[in-house]
């Protein structure tokens, strides 16, 4: 049943546009605005994302202007070719179904693709002319061999409008094996096999998501495994769907359980506004919860309560100004029940300004709260699996209060791309000074909860940086993307009374005075499409990192992120996805959260931690 309702919502999704093209398509010929030369026209969208740049032509080699070129994926966006039948697609990235269409022509064009952050694809797209080449004859052959049937047309009337051609071509699907049903544009959708009319709460949308069952645990400590990090069972769930001309809205929900840290599960909902729209906004809410087992062999259980909650809400927007000017702002509202000031508020402001054809100006200033523990709880800022709170934590100093740091970033920057499209280089400088109050260090496999299970966190002081970076990324078409970053970083700490405390378990994590880093980030991300392989590799070295022994000064090292996803040749539902996950990671957070510099540098004797599974795309 989830299938059939699947397949129907997919094709009910674009009725609601469909109508809308039959009324423009049905205005007299006088009331339309003259066809004239101009450039592609292209969807807008952030200069974040990615785009598809290409040609689409005929059987012949000719280009054809006025075709239709569609993303259907994350967000939905629409080209049309210019006179020289050429195009652009700015997209968020993600992975996208990328369609093309004309009245004049017949398409056997239908490709996924997958769009990386500041990436360009190219593609020559044909179409074929009714009747060319062994008329319909070769077309059908065409079609077939695209993975594509074509439409039962005998007897009726079809518009030939954008939406109504959508429609009438989309790759069959349970439902349509079943019972080749015909969908009109504007009418209701029958559900094959029934009486009555669909669920109207169901028609018009188009569902897609993920299911994911996964296995975590973490290697480390003086007994390697241990007891209270044996591995741990996690269900992940999200969905999504086109919230009419408002944009999509999604779900996401993870549910973890296992031997010694009791159960935890996560909630997030929000709306996400279309890319191609002047405001592109984002709204949501987030909540979870966490409880544990009580262990009188555990003396932070005195001073802690045995279950947690956190509570979020959000809304930001990219509003493109004027051409060439994008601002971001935003507001985050969190609330933490095991904070001393539970209520954090943390507002950010950004602009990026095209000053010259490839070269970009950015500024950034934001003031976020950051809660201990707060990796926990909130979700990942990339769309990637979502895994529940597992460990648990405590203030190193006895009965002190658990207090969020207070980070305030400046920021300064320039971009730019050198290269063609399809193998660029952009080239990255920037400078920076940010200013925490009560910088939080975090603290593993110390004292009696020497399992890595549990922390500990305490603060240091607060501390003052000063900093300039550069960087290259380097894309390599579609398949490969990598960068370097290095930062050079003049701190000036003020010590804070719980130092003491912390410099008998970790004294490395205690800076005074001034002190100079040297920071050195690597990524690498590839997409292998003949194995049907996506790998993403993030490396850092810094030259401060807190030491795991009782060595008083911090020293040079590296920590790690490597996440594999292998797909399958199997299809547990009807144009789903089976891939294989295994990540492993000693980077304790996820560089792309906002917060201090020294978060990563001051966790001391951070454990491995693996996670595998597999992973149902729909």
């Amino acid at each position: 049943m989830p299938r059939r309702i699947t397949t129907l919502v997919q094709a009910a999704a674009l009725a609601a546009i469909a109508a809308s093209a039959e009324s423009a398509a049905a205005q007299p010929a006088g009331t339309r605005a003259p066809v004239t030369a101009r450039a592609p026209v292209a969807t807008r969208a952030s200069l974040h994302g990615g785009s598809v740049l290409g040609i689409v032509k005929d059987d012949a080699g000719r280009g054809i202007g006025g075709a239709s070129v569609i993303a259907l994926g994350p967000t939905s966006a629409l080209a049309k070719t210019d006179t020289q039948g050429r195009f652009t697609l700015s997209l968020l990235p993600g992975e996208y179904v990328l369609r093309a269409s004309h009245d004049l022509y017949i398409s056997t064009y239908r490709e996924p693709v997958r769009i990386n952050s500041s990436a360009r694809l190219e593609r020559e797209i044909t179409l074929w002319r009714p009747g060319a080449g062994g008329g319909d004859t070769a077309v059908t052959a065409a079609m077939a061999k695209a993975g594509q049937a074509p439409a039962d047309d005998s007897g009726r009337e079809h518009s030939h409008s954008d939406a109504a051609w959508r429609l009438r071509h989309l790759v069959r699907t349970v439902l349509r094996d079943e019972a080749s049903t015909g969908f009109t544009p504007g009418n209701a959708l029958p559900v094959p096999g029934s009486t009555g009319a669909a669920t109207p709460a169901l028609q018009g949308v188009d569902f897609s998501g993920q299911v994911n069952f996964l296995t975590s645990s973490t290697l480390g400590g003086p007994a390697g495994w241990t007891p209270d990090q044996m591995p741990r069972g996690i269900a992940y769930l999200a969905v999504g769907a086109q919230a009419g001309d408002f944009g999509d809205w999604r779900m996401r929900a993870a549910f973890s359980g296992g031997q010694g840290n009791g159960a935890a599960w996560v909630l997030l909902g929000e709306l996400v506004g279309h890319e191609s729209a002047a405001h592109a906004y984002r709204v949501g809410v987030s909540y979870g919860a966490q409880g544990f087992d009580a262990d009188a062999n555990r003396p932070w259980y005195a001073t802690a309560s045995t279950s947690r909650g956190v509570a979020g809400i959000y809304a930001s927007d990219r509003w493109m100004a004027l051409p060439g000017i994008v601002l971001d702002y935003g507001l985050r509202i969190d609330r933490y029940d095991y904070l001393a000031d539970p209520e954090l508020v943390s507002p950010t402001v950004g602009a990026r300004v095209n000053v010259l054809p490839r070269t970009v100006v950015t500024s950034h200033v934001s003031r976020r709260l950051v809660a201990p523990g707060a990796d926990e709880f909130l979700p990942p800022p990339a769309a990637g699996p979502w895994v529940p709170p597992e460990r648990t934590f405590s203030s190193l100093v006895a009965r002190a209060p658990i207090r969020a740091e207070d980070v305030r970033h400046y920021e300064i920057g320039v971009e730019h791309v050198l290269g063609p499209s399809g193998d660029r280089t952009t080239l990255v400088a920037r400078r920076f000074r940010q200013a925490t109050t009560d910088q939080v260090a975090t603290v593993f496999g110390i004292g009696a909860t020497s399992d890595q299970g549990h922390y500990f966190v305490a603060t240091p002081g607060s501390v003052e940086l000063d900093g300039w970076g550069v960087g290259v990324r380097q894309q390599w078409r579609d398949r490969i993307q990598a960068g370097v970053s290095y930062s050079m970083i003049l701190a000036n700490w003020d010590p804070h009374r719980q130092a003491r405390a912390i410099r008998h378990v970790a004294p490395s994590a205690v800076r005074l005075g001034h002190e100079r880093l040297h920071d050195l980030t690597a990524t690498f991300d590839a997409d292998i499409p003949e194995t049907s392989t996506r790998v993403a590799v993030v490396v850092r070295a810094n030259s401060a990192f807190a030491r795991a022994d009782a060595g008083a000064l911090p020293i040079l090292d590296g920590r790690f992120d490597v996440e594999v996803h292998q797909a399958l040749p199997y299809q547990p539902i009807k144009g789903g996805r089976l891939e294989l996950l295994f990540a492993v990671r000693t980077l304790s957070r996820d560089s792309r959260n906002p917060g201090s510099i020294y978060d990563e540098v001051l966790t001391v004797a951070p454990p491995l931690r693996l996670v595998g599974g597999f992973q149902v795309r729909f």
